[in-house]
């Protein structure tokens, strides 16, 4: 949202001029609640854009400190009804659990308020902390006490129990919809269909061929203006590749199906892979009903851990 309405009218117009876009595409724009007012919703909407997803991620001022945000619960708030008086019809929310400032009552507390505000689709996320970040040093220094595993685990399991109970789709790890507001976007990306990144660092990926731009602006608008292609980089994927991104993505979405990894290898040559789902269901972090391979509740919270496990023991095929 820190990009202008104008400039928000002229990708879509070039993105028009090239490509024939169905008539009803889904348009998202990512906000954030400090950087918009209620003119600037009724802007995006005017030019096209029908799909908001904004960065609430609590509704306590305790954990937006925390987390270095710029907005307060009440500039959540706001956001949220002035885009719903701006007439965006296809709402999402994302929330973050797993806070040190969080307890499972607060967690359940920003449940209760977003589940009152009624959204189309919301998307929680656990809180990855990654080594290097300020978050990082604080918790290696003791200054920070990280939610232990158990009571994340009950995070996640909460956040199913309630946001299913009350209509919504848990079809991705991390996402929620209503029926028929699962996200076009992101589910484009889940079951491996081809799409097209613009912009600095966009990745792409079509009919089996990956490739993403240069990180800059400056070198992005440079190759563009000397009639360059913006690309970095790029590959084709090999089977074992594709089988693994097979894995990666339906572990985190509606499942692997046996039948359709069968086509890709011969499981009978894969005796480490075998083991190793034996092994997975054993420890209760994945299950297979109806011949697709799930991840468990427990499972969902070492969703990455449980695909290295797999895609490791996947043999060349």
């Amino acid at each position: 949202s820190l990009l202008h309405p104008s400039a928000v009218t002229e990708v879509l117009n070039k993105i028009y001029s090239y490509f024939l876009i169905k008539k009803n595409v889904e348009i998202t724009l990512e906000i954030n609640p400090g950087t918009v007012d209620a003119q600037k919703l009724i802007d995006y909407r005017q030019v096209g854009v029908n799909r908001l997803s904004i960065g609430v991620q609590s509704f306590h001022d305790e954990d937006l400190i925390f987390l270095t945000r710029i907005h307060n619960s009440l500039d959540a708030l706001r956001c949220y009804d002035d885009a719903r008086k701006a007439e965006f019809k296809n709402v999402s929310i994302d929330l973050i659990f797993g806070l040190p400032t969080q307890t499972k009552g607060s967690w359940n507390d920003n449940l209760n308020k977003a589940l009152e505000l009624l959204p189309e689709h919301i998307s929680a996320y656990s809180l990855i902390i990654e080594e290097g970040t300020p978050l990082f040093k604080l918790i290696k220094s003791k200054q920070v006490t990280v939610v232990s595993e158990e009571i994340e685990t009950e995070m996640m399991n909460l956040t199913i129990e309630r946001l299913t109970s009350r209509g919504y789709n848990h079809y991705e790890i991390s996402n929620y919809a209503k029926p028929g507001f699962e996200s076009i976007h992101n589910s484009n990306y889940w079951n491996h269909s081809n799409y097209l990144g613009f912009g600095p660092s966009a990745h792409s990926y079509w009919n089996g061929k990956r490739w993403w731009n240069v990180r800059t602006v400056f070198s992005y608008y440079s190759r563009i203006k000397n009639g360059m292609m913006p690309i970095a980089n790029g590959e084709n994927l090999s089977r074992l590749q594709f089988a693994n991104e097979m894995i990666m993505l339906g572990l985190r979405s509606q499942g692997i199906d046996i039948d359709r990894l069968k086509s890709f290898f011969n499981f009978d040559g894969q005796p480490n892979f075998n083991k190793t789902i034996g092994n997975l269901i054993n420890g209760q972090l994945v299950y297979i009903s109806n011949n697709v391979l799930r991840l468990t509740a427990k499972g969902l919270l070492i969703c990455d851990e449980v695909t290295n496990m797999l895609t490791s023991n996947l043999e060349a095929v």
